[in-house]
């Protein structure tokens, strides 16, 4: 609600909010709360679709009813984020402004990991492990490598994958590459896209002359276990559709998956 009601006050032309299958009468809610608001449309699914499905829902929904044109540019927020006028200004002039721009965010207030570096095959397999993955973590090494942010007189910066939280895209970039990949449910969804974008020449930038706050992460409340089964389905997709993963990687893959199930007593196949 409040989401919504910072991106009217920070001028936001059309607003979509997908209601990604609620089953808690938050729907009602946000009629009740939002009605008033003429550039506001409410749209529900029957289920919960995940990130990608849900946003293109909404993406999708927004080329139908205002076409496809060069200067619409689009703001995906997730609901937990809180812009300004001055963030949404921002993003939005520089996606009209550069041709090349792919995704477009700022900073996260209290968060490093806004931006960070591909993904590569070899990282995907060794981080797969949950044993290295936590001795990696007490080293102080995580599988997405940010990048450090340091104050200097840089205005942007040149990335390869932002944050799914809050970005602009240009309206005919984003369709052009099939909005989000709708195979994922949870979990590198901004890394798919990331790999699309690329794949047609553009490039994703942060700028360093603003900050947006963010009030927590709803997802990573789901029962750890469930998670960590969308993780693992979500990042064999992407070593099968985005980093050219041979047979002998997947083996190496759902091997790991396997055994250390087997340790913790978990029966779960990243391929299910």
């Amino acid at each position: 609600m409040v989401c919504c009601l910072n991106l009217i006050k920070g001028g936001v032309d059309h607003i979509f909010i997908v209601d990604n299958g609620s089953a808690n009468g938050s729907v009602h809610e946000l009629h009740v709360a939002l009605n008033k608001y003429k550039q506001v449309r409410i749209l529900t699914t029957k289920a919960n679709l995940g990130y990608a499905r849900g946003n293109n829902v909404g993406l999708r929904a927004i080329e139908s009813e205002f076409g496809l044109a060069d200067d619409h540019i689009l703001i995906v927020v997730n609901p937990d984020s809180l812009l300004n006028s001055e963030n949404i200004e921002q993003v939005t002039n520089f996606c009209l402004s550069h041709t090349d721009a792919g995704t477009v965010t700022v900073p996260q207030k209290g968060n490093q990991k806004t931006a960070w570096h591909n993904i590569t095959k070899k990282r995907a397999l060794l981080y797969n492990s949950r044993i290295f993955s936590k001795l990696a973590h007490h080293c102080g090494k995580e599988e997405a490598i940010p990048y450090l942010l340091k104050h200097s007189d840089t205005k942007r910066i040149k990335v390869d994958v932002n944050l799914g939280a809050f970005f602009a895209i240009r309206q005919t970039i984003f369709s052009k590459v099939g909005y989000f990949d709708s195979a994922t449910f949870l979990y590198y969804e901004e890394q798919a896209l990331t790999f699309k974008l690329q794949a047609q020449g553009y490039q994703n930038y942060l700028l360093l002359t603003s900050s947006y706050a963010h009030k927590g992460q709803g997802s990573t409340q789901l029962a750890s276990r469930k998670v960590l089964g969308y993780y693992q389905q979500s990042r064999r997709y992407l070593l099968i559709q985005y980093l050219n993963a041979g047979k002998f990687a997947l083996h190496f893959y759902d091997w790991t998956i396997r055994f250390e199930d087997v340790l913790s007593g978990d029966h779960f196949s990243g391929k299910d």
